[in-house]
């Protein structure tokens, strides 16, 4: 383990992602004993009142997987764990390829953002998706129902809708996370619904943010109902799509929730609500000014 003051310096490097971070499956580590050290070793994390290690997947260094560690639910730092459990090592970003040159780099991003737009692009056809078809500027949004961060962004996303009217589509990309329980089902209820009326989805969708204490896995469909018997949904056929693991109708769609959220792993997301203005990832801060200034550079004004 390194020195505390230098663990000390480095914890300054914190970042707090507004945003709710992917749990999928991940290798098995002593996690209590770990973060028991990490609290001996570490000052500023010694009283916290929650300490977890988050995302904890492979990692491209041999011997090492990557995580995060996430003090009071809130703040979270990338870590390197050696396989063996003995070292964590606490980083300030992640590990940055420097060996190429100008050129080399330039054509490597070029790559990276055409095969990110392709990707975006064919798992973005049929989802649900408001605004003209033909708009100049499309906003892909990574999103989970149960998740707070994205709840707030729709406010934003409402924003900019209704200052872009016709240079904006916004599509919505489901990105369940495996940490929150009733956020598939959610998923597979609205993208159900979606299948018979797409104004149905956006009603599920508005219906879901809203209401976020209120729903479990157990009661998520029940709360559903009544919102689609405002439309023109035939609620039996819903059901079927939603609940049934054993219809034709079921698998078709399971299997264009999972496409959704392989995409956006592919993409390069980790978390939600993420979003891409005409297939650039949107990084940093998240304000109406900020996706304002990227729709007016990708419309020329």
């Amino acid at each position: 383990m390194r020195p505390a003051s230098l663990l000390a310096t480095l914890l300054t490097a914190f970042v707090l992602l507004a945003g709710c971070g992917d749990t999928s499956t991940a290798p098995d580590v002593d996690e209590e004993k770990i973060l028991a050290n990490l609290r001996l070793e570490i000052p500023q994390v010694r009283d916290a009142d929650s300490l977890r290690i988050d995302s904890l997947r492979e990692s491209s260094v041999d011997g090492f997987y990557r995580a995060q560690l996430v003090v009071n639910n809130q703040n979270r730092v990338l870590v390197m764990i050696r396989e063996d459990e003995s070292e964590v090592l606490l980083l300030a970003g992640p590990p940055l390829d420097v060996g190429r040159s100008a050129e080399q780099m330039q054509a490597s991003q070029q790559q990276e953002s055409e095969a990110r737009a392709d990707v975006l692009q064919r798992a973005s056809e049929g989802m649900p998706a408001r605004g003209p078809a033909d708009a100049p500027v499309t906003l892909i949004e990574f999103s989970d129902f149960q998740c707070p961060y994205c709840a707030r962004a729709t406010t934003l996303v409402d924003q900019l809708r209704e200052r872009y009217p016709d240079r904006l589509r916004v599509v919505f990309m489901h990105f369940p996370l495996s940490s929150h329980e009733w956020a598939r089902p959610a998923a597979m209820a609205a993208q159900c619904a979606a299948r018979q009326d797409e104004d149905a989805f956006w009603r599920l969708h508005d219906f879901y943010f809203s209401n976020q204490d209120a729903l479990t896995p157990g009661n998520v469909m029940a709360k559903s109902e009544p919102i689609l018997a405002e439309t023109s949904v035939n609620v039996d056929d819903w059901k079927t799509c939603a609940t049934d693991r054993t219809s034709d109708v079921h698998r078709s769609v399971a299997r264009q929730v999972n496409a959704s959220l392989e995409a956006g792993k592919e993409a390069g997301v980790t978390g939600t609500p993420s979003f891409f203005v005409n297939g650039e990832k949107v990084q940093g801060a998240r304000t109406v000014e900020a996706f304002a200034r990227k729709i007016e550079a990708a419309t020329g004004s």
